[in-house]
């Protein structure tokens, strides 16, 4: 194919060209896992009275839970 100049011509530099595009897709996958979401989540409700903090349900496991024992009648 005919070129006006050389100058023009980019085949040469396709490499650096692709190199370049895989190191800005590879940082942008990186920040993107290492993202941290500084707003609080939806699901977690956070109330402080005089220094204690309790938590929603949702973040309870229910392996934690001890159920008081029963009173027999």
């Amino acid at each position: 194919m005919n070129r006006k100049t050389s100058k023009a011509d980019l085949e040469g530099k396709r490499s650096i060209f692709f190199q370049l595009g895989l190191a800005i897709a590879l940082l942008i996958a990186v920040l993107v896992v290492n993202y941290k979401q500084t707003k609080p989540r939806a699901d977690t409700i956070t109330v402080k009275v005089t220094g204690l903090s309790v938590r929603s349900a949702a973040d309870i496991d229910s392996t934690t839970l001890v159920r008081p024992p029963e009173v027999s009648r």
